[in-house]
């Protein structure tokens, strides 16, 4: 019930007030929350791995970066990780034991596959309109949506992967040069740790982990299926990169085993029970730390809902 309610609220979203796209990329909406923190006096590090929390009498009092620094706060500390980071690396042995346990029961869904793509002109879709879309999905249908899940649940490459395509040049042409344009493709239901291919075509490896030249094999596949519906695609083509779950969770120790959604979003690991049963109001099982992002309420695919949240409270 909880599942076809969800839909009704995600499809009543989207056409009330649609998926916002900014103007130049998303880099410019990084610059405008810079801007907003440095204006009122904060200070943003980057390429600052922190390596664990620090505890004084029970409570979090800041953080211990991997080059040895403190940083110390005044009055909270709040983190946007999966559990996983949270009640291990950052907490270690002072991890409150019912979170620790948990943690080992929290789920992650299946891997992510990417791959973007600059063309030397727009995509001359087959299908009237397309190419107006900022947004579409290539699928045989409902029944080949399950077909590729079911694959990818059980460790086999998709024969025929859902693709999603982004066409952010159809809303905003400042993303590319005047006359070209580009796609980003993500697939959903790539698995984690590979047993085979479903198509009986692709050779996994031994140890199941992704490698560089099944990714492009893999993707090669994908683009068979892309140009069947888009005119004179290949010739099109300026550059391709692609990349496997293994490499997104290479990029982001967050996206665990290319989960790019903080977890599996079961009904059991949603809403108030993301991403424990206990969860309540982003709280942890210790004072002054929060935890917030895509593993927590309410949840991924809204971005800064949980910090949102958490600041109208603190």
């Amino acid at each position: 019930v909880f599942a076809g309610q969800i839909a009704k609220v995600i499809a009543f979203a989207l056409e009330a007030a649609g998926a916002p796209i900014v103007k130049g990329g998303a880099k410019n909406l990084l610059s405008a929350f810079e801007a907003l923190i440095t204006e009122r006096g904060g200070v943003i590090s980057t390429e600052a791995d922190v390596a664990s929390i620090i505890l004084t009498g029970g409570r979090a009092t800041g953080v211990r970066l991997a080059s040895g620094e403190t940083v110390n706060a005044k009055k909270s500390v709040i983190c946007s990780v999966t559990p996983t980071q949270l009640y291990g690396r950052l907490l270690g042995s002072e991890a409150p034991k019912a979170d620790v346990e948990a943690t080992q029961k929290y789920r992650y869904g299946k891997g992510n596959f990417q791959i973007h793509y600059a063309l030397d002109k727009p995509p001359a879709w087959r299908g009237e309109g397309l190419d107006k879309v900022a947004l579409l999905h290539l699928t045989p249908g409902l029944n080949g949506v399950s077909k590729a899940c079911n694959e990818a649940a059980r460790g086999m490459l998709p024969e025929v992967p859902t693709i999603c395509v982004g066409q952010p040049h159809a809303l905003d042409p400042s993303r590319c040069p005047e006359g070209k344009a580009i796609l980003w493709l993500q697939l959903p239901e790539a698995p984690r740790h590979i047993k085979g291919d479903a198509a009986g075509k692709l050779q996994a490896p031994a140890d199941g982990q992704w490698t560089d030249a099944l990714r492009e094999a893999y993707a090669d596949r994908v683009e068979a299926i892309l140009a069947s519906h888009i005119d004179g695609f290949k010739a099109s083509v300026i550059a391709r990169r692609a990349y496997s779950p293994a490499d997104l969770e290479a990029m982001n120790i967050n996206l665990v085993g290319g989960d790019p959604y903080g977890g599996s979003s079961t009904i059991d690991q949603s809403f108030l029970w993301r991403p424990f049963k206990t969860s309540r109001n982003h709280q942890t099982g210790i004072k002054n730390l929060y935890h917030i992002g895509a593993s927590t309420h309410p949840g991924a695919g809204l971005g800064g809902g949980s910090g949102f949240l958490l600041a109208g409270r603190l």
